[in-house]
């Protein structure tokens, strides 16, 4: 795949490699579908012509086609403090880490609490690099799970300004649909806006090709209130998808068209994050292996297959395997911010604060990967310039340098 240039095979997608991943997830899509275990789901699909088996939906192009003509590359969304902040277009939006159960305090890994949650909200907040939160900062394990979202959303509207973005967990009280409705309300309700965009809520695949009720039931809310979704698959080579890197990108993308299609069908225009965090497999663990180059070639064919379909895209940014701020830490986190921000990326994800996969924060972590997203950001404004001037003046004033 790719273009050689002097013998270096390029990194990204061509225009005729997307073409083949698209030909090849309606391929996938026609002749084995997506499961959606859910009456509404299947209804909405049959009422569209869509073949259905069960709880298997197999999709036609020219109903994905439909779906893909009214995606949006770009909109508004509020901030806490009732301004509003553009996405999309290449807007390299820098999002704080998201989810991590531990944190990593005096060298000890432990459990998350409140205290720490509110630490992060204050860190995110000040930084000059960071320009969107994440609900789950890390988890609070000193707060009741039938709460917990609750406390740590009203943290964030005391704490931040910044845009949000969730992941609608289900509890034992409540189901996704119903938490995400609650905190769409309370974001509502706190900017004194109705209809407008007030967060962005993540919804995710169960590889191979299938979503769950839970997933779906807080995907049917963030339609219905016209709230923008995120949309993140991520699959484990040779366990939940083939061994083949290009195999899992074409699994993915159909994962990706499949809920795209359904969005579109309920909300047409609604925006929409086409976004993969597939990685490599340990397999000796039995994990995601996210500081490995197949992390950062993924998430280049994403951004490939994003922009092919006009669609704002999400990456991933300084996710690594280590366990401590070390080399391996800063050489791995530095590969996946690059690969993922250097794509035009719109939203990046886990930009700062993550370390052993998903699975810890750390203060200390933030503070190091805001110096690597300032790198970043400086490459972004590429080198300046100016053809109107003559810059041979003042090398000619010099003049060379005299022989000792």
């Amino acid at each position: 795949m790719g273009e050689k240039i002097d013998g270096i095979r390029k990194f990204f997608f061509t225009e005729e490699d997307a073409d083949f991943v698209h030909e090849q997830s309606l391929k996938v899509l026609a002749e084995t579908g997506c499961v959606f275990d859910d009456d509404k789901a299947i209804e909405i699909f049959k009422k569209h012509g869509a073949k259905v088996d069960g709880v298997t939906v197999y999709f036609t192009k020219e109903l994905i086609d439909k779906a893909l003509s009214t995606v949006t590359d770009s909109f508004e969304i509020y901030r806490p403090d009732g301004t509003l902040y553009s996405m999309g277009k290449g807007s390299k939006s820098m999002c704080a880490a998201g989810s991590p159960p531990y944190i990593l305090d005096n060298d000890q890994f432990r459990f998350a609490v409140m205290d720490d949650y509110v630490k992060i909200c204050k860190l995110v907040q000040t930084s000059d690099c960071l320009d969107m939160t994440h609900l789950n900062l890390c988890d609070v394990y000193d707060i009741d799970r039938n709460e917990r979202a609750y406390h740590m959303m009203a943290a964030l509207l005391k704490y931040t300004t910044l845009p949000i973005s969730i992941t609608s967990l289900m509890t034992a009280k409540e189901d996704t649909g119903m938490i995400a409705g609650n905190l769409i309300d309370m974001v509502s309700r706190f900017i004194g806006v109705n209809d407008g965009h007030v967060l962005i809520g993540c919804v995710s695949p169960i590889s191979p090709l299938a979503y769950i009720k839970e997933a779906l039931d807080a995907l049917y809310v963030y339609c219905e209130r016209n709230q923008p979704i995120q949309l993140a698959t991520c699959s484990l080579p040779v366990l939940t998808s083939q061994a083949s890197l290009l195999g899992t990108v074409i699994q993915n993308n159909a994962e990706l068209l499949a809920a795209i299609t359904l969005i579109q069908l309920i909300k047409p225009g609604l925006p929409v994050f086409y976004g993969n965090t597939s990685t490599s497999t340990n397999l000796r663990k039995v994990s995601m292996s996210l500081g490995s180059s197949e992390t950062a070639l993924i998430s280049l064919a994403t951004a490939k297959m994003a922009k092919y379909y006009h669609m704002p895209f999400r990456t991933s940014g300084a996710l690594n395997d280590a366990v401590d701020i070390d080399y391996q830490a800063g050489v791995e986190s530095t590969l996946n911010l690059m690969c993922g921000a250097l794509s035009d990326v719109d939203l990046v994800y886990f930009a700062a604060g993550m370390l052993s996969g998903f699975n810890v924060t750390s203060l200390e972590k933030y503070v190091v990967d805001e110096q690597l997203i300032k790198m970043v950001k400086r490459l972004y404004k590429g080198m300046a310039i100016d053809k109107t001037k003559d810059y041979t003046a003042e090398i000619n004033k010099v003049g060379p340098e005299e022989a000792s």
